[in-house]
């Protein structure tokens, strides 16, 4: 049974798995707790994403218990961005959820985000009262969400979790999207408009394991929104070889009409030799920049690569059916 004909849950949780299996029960039991007293139908999906712990075998008793839990597991690692997109993808309730499996952000919470979207917003975050982070990591990501904003003029939350509750409909047009470096929260922020609502929810630490994502992995994930809502990498080079093109040959317009007009001390060729080279550097850059522009355009449109790969996928419902 496909994901369009089976009967629509009320809500659909996604929850990203990697590596989690200290975590998995306890969450699983406050979650269903959480969801039952709501008096909702719902779905729980869980998106292994290649973890190299036994969080997949944790999954499959959690699915071989209850019906109501779907599991997808990936053939590798992905990433959580393609493992909350695979979750999107299989998710069939009229609203969505979006829960991290750390248990930073309390299950209980749901009921909160779920009726802010009751009036009327396409998507609500879970706002974070107070931090439970390195500085580091609390400054690096300030930092990263200004410089990005300032970049692209998309404007996505600093103080927002992972914890989010989507529309229907928000959710099916975030699947329109196939990019193989998708930058989720950038995409929620771009559809949007900045039309969102906010819920404030305490953010705990992690009750076991450790943070998957790693400096160099948020840079890649900056670089992921920058590359894929503006053209201003490609535009850099454009710009660059302006700021050398221009004053280099006017320097080396004046050079060369001082020295045809036989002033004093226009006779220095190393001058003139450099700012020949400088002028042609910077048109090369200018021409590169152009180039770049159209081939990014043309990238887009090209590529074709799946942005992951299921391995299996365990479903009542598919059992059921003897799929």
């Amino acid at each position: 049974m496909s994901d369009q004909t089976r009967a629509r849950p009320d809500l659909s949780v996604v929850i990203p798995v990697f590596n989690e299996e200290d975590n998995l029960q306890i969450l699983y039991e406050r979650l269903t707790s959480t969801l039952k007293d709501c008096g909702k139908t719902y779905e729980i999906l869980f998106v292994e994403d290649g973890s190299t712990d036994a969080s997949f075998d944790a999954l499959k008793r959690l699915f071989e218990g209850d019906a109501a839990v779907r599991v997808i597991r990936f053939a590798r690692n992905f990433g959580q961005q393609m493992a909350i997109s695979a979750g999107f993808q299989h998710a069939s309730g009229n609203a969505v959820v979006l829960l991290d499996a750390d248990l930073q952000v309390a299950p209980e919470e749901i009921a909160k985000v779920v009726d802010k979207l009751r009036e009327g917003y396409d998507i609500v975050y879970g706002v974070r009262t107070h931090r439970i982070d390195p500085l580091l990591r609390r400054v690096g990501s300030w930092c990263m969400s200004h410089l990005l904003y300032r970049i692209t003029g998309i404007d996505v939350p600093d103080s927002a979790t992972g914890f989010t509750a989507l529309d229907r409909r928000f959710v099916e047009s975030i699947n329109l999207f196939n990019d193989k470096s998708k930058y989720l929260s950038g995409l929620f922020a771009w559809l949007s408009y900045g039309r969102y609502g906010e819920v404030p929810v305490a953010h705990a630490a992690r009750r076991a394991g450790k943070s998957k994502y790693t400096l160099p992995q948020l840079i890649a994930l900056g670089l992921n929104f920058i590359c894929n809502f503006t053209m201003m990498p490609l535009r850099f080079a454009f710009y660059v070889g302006w700021v050398f093109a221009l004053p280099s040959g006017a320097a080396l317009l004046w050079l060369a009409a001082t020295r045809l007009l036989g002033f004093e001390g226009a006779d220095n060729d190393t001058w003139l030799i450099v700012l020949a080279i400088a002028f042609f550097a910077g048109v090369q850059l200018v021409s590169i920049g152009i180039l770049g522009e159209y081939l990014g355009r043309v990238y887009r449109e090209v590529r074709e690569q799946p942005p992951f790969v299921v391995r299996e996928v365990l479903d009542h419902e598919k059992s059921g059916a003897g799929d």
